[in-house]
């Protein structure tokens, strides 16, 4: 190879690493923020907006409601590595939904189109997950290209410079999860549930969690009101936030654990230290 050919290969790395170290969305086609929503909570909590939360995905092992997850390009559903523990079965994930006991969910506000459903054909983990304690973060590659809608959409993962991200969700004092998992009667809610939590130190968390929790990859949350529960991995940790000039929901964690009877506080995986993993496999594959 030239000398020429050399600078010419050294300059496309160069501009390469340098869009890949500006801030930007992951999908640049992800979810606006809706008008600003309440507190709720899942125990003895309220309902999610239809429309809010385009994103969500329930994942389904042997025809059960394992966990949930999110939506993050038209090919790929981010959730907790742990929602695999049987690595032969067939995940299936469904999008669009909201009411998994009505085929089609309407409002005052309107209706949303039956839900869709489609295979995972290959899982990506990072090589340094062994279990829930650490790394508890997986991609799902779909069968097929998600057509986004009003009730499908991607949620916007910030990508750049750890840094800048890092500084970002440090101040985030409130985040908001959502899910369909196990609720104060002991079942799986029907309706999407949302939780308001607090964003706490990692401090707090460890006097529950001990050595276990991960300071580089944790981020502890908690609610005076209520908690994520059993059926809840996996679904996203937001909050809503300006990115240019435009109000977007950001996806910043994945509910990773908690306490067996689902009181006190719940540890999310941290999305931050995994943006580049999780660029570079959902572009590359």
């Amino acid at each position: 190879m030239g000398a020429g050919a050399v600078q010419l290969l050294l300059l496309i790395i160069l501009a390469f690493l340098k869009v890949h170290s500006q801030p930007h969305l992951l999908d640049p086609q992800c979810a606006m923020a809706r008008s600003d929503q309440g507190q709720y909570r899942v125990i003895y909590g309220k309902s999610a907006d239809l429309f809010s939360n385009p994103w969500m995905v329930i994942i389904i092992k042997g025809g059960m409601m394992t966990c949930g997850g999110s939506l993050i390009t038209p090919r790929y559903v981010l959730t907790a590595a742990h929602c695999n523990s049987e690595p032969k079965s067939q995940l299936t994930v469904r999008l669009g939904e909201y009411d998994v006991n009505q085929p089609i969910d309407c409002t005052s506000y309107g209706c949303i189109s039956r839900p869709k459903e489609i295979n995972v054909t290959k899982i990506y983990v990072p090589h340094q997950y062994l279990s829930f304690r650490k790394n508890d973060i997986a991609l799902l590659r779909l069968e097929t290209v998600v057509q986004y809608g009003d009730h499908i959409r991607s949620i916007c993962l910030l990508m750049g410079t750890y840094n800048w991200a890092s500084g970002i969700l440090k101040n985030v004092k409130k985040f908001n999860t959502t899910g369909w998992g196990r609720t104060e009667s002991h079942t799986s809610s029907a309706v999407l549930q949302q939780i308001t939590m607090t964003h706490h130190s990692h401090s707090y968390c460890a006097q529950f969690f001990g050595k276990q929790l991960d300071s580089s990859t944790h981020i502890c949350t908690a609610s005076s009101t209520g908690s994520t529960c059993m059926g809840d991995s996996g679904g996203p940790l937001t909050a809503r936030m300006h990115f240019g000039s435009e109000k977007r929901v950001v996806l910043f964690g994945v509910v990773s654990y908690g306490l067996i009877d689902c009181s006190g506080p719940t540890v999310f995986t941290n999305v931050i230290p995994f943006a580049n993993w999780i660029e570079t496999t959902t572009k590359r594959n």
